[in-house]
């Protein structure tokens, strides 16, 4: 199986729990020999989409910006067998560099207008890869995704085999004392296995994945603790992290 992956987010290492979530994923097909590509937006240049429609009329299926969507990323997308879109939760949906992405792939579509199940639509040049969604949030309940998942399963309709939503993901850092994050981690590189094997992941795997780390009281008084650190002292959280500073009450 070809693997393209995405991720969006700004952030690397242990900061970005979008990339540990990744990873752990990636992981787990390449144990099942899948051949996954790896690739962080943050490091392409994919410009604005700008409307001018070159691609529905004079280059049938060909952008007219001469970047690395163009050039890379929308070539290597179709050629996949599955792709991973791996995105923070930013405003309760994607963020720009996902959504720069997910436009930029106009040129698959066809101008013309279709009724499918008695909603206007475009036809698509070709069948979309199969995709998986990926995406971490903040904030402890599953209810933070409930803007995003309708948008997802709107925009990938029946290509879409797998959603993986985490909430309270910035729990993710302390798996090194928390068994429950481990076994999330865990969940997550078998998660991959599964979709290697047969582009699903099983509905006991993901509850797994997607299980209770947290609640509102254990995450906001430790969060709330540490922002305030950092609002006294003038600093960001990652200066807080490498000045290696002792939050207190």
């Amino acid at each position: 199986m070809k693997v393209l992956a995405l991720n969006s987010s700004p952030r690397t290492g242990t900061v970005s729990k979008t990339e540990i979530m990744l990873d752990c994923l990636v992981d787990g097909m390449r144990e099942k020999g899948a051949d996954v590509e790896v690739v962080n937006l943050r490091k392409k240049r994919i410009d604005y989409c700008v409307a001018c429609f070159t691609c529905w009329t004079k280059t049938p299926g060909k952008c007219a910006l001469k970047d690395d969507m163009a050039t890379d990323l929308l070539p290597k997308y179709l050629e996949c067998d599955l792709c991973v879109l791996a995105t923070p939760l930013y405003h309760y949906t994607v963020n720009a560099q996902m959504k720069a992405f997910i436009e930029r792939t106009l040129p698959i579509i066809e101008p013309f207008f279709v009724l499918k199940d008695g909603v206007t639509s475009h036809p698509t040049r070709q069948p979309i890869p199969s995709t998986v969604f990926l995406s971490g949030a903040a904030f402890p309940e599953p209810s933070v995704f409930d803007l995003l998942r309708p948008y997802v399963r709107f925009l990938f309709g029946e290509s879409l085999v797998a959603e993986i939503y985490r909430p309270a993901a910035e729990m993710l850092t302390t798996s090194g004392s928390n068994e429950v994050v481990a076994d999330v981690l865990a969940a997550l590189t078998q998660g991959g296995r599964e979709l290697a094997d047969n582009r699903q992941i099983s509905p006991d795997t993901l509850q797994k994945i997607e299980q209770p780390i947290t609640d509102f009281d254990g995450m906001a008084r430790v969060a709330n603790i540490a922002w305030q650190a950092c609002i006294d002292r003038g600093i960001t959280p990652a200066e807080l992290r490498k000045k290696r500073v002792r939050p207190r009450p």
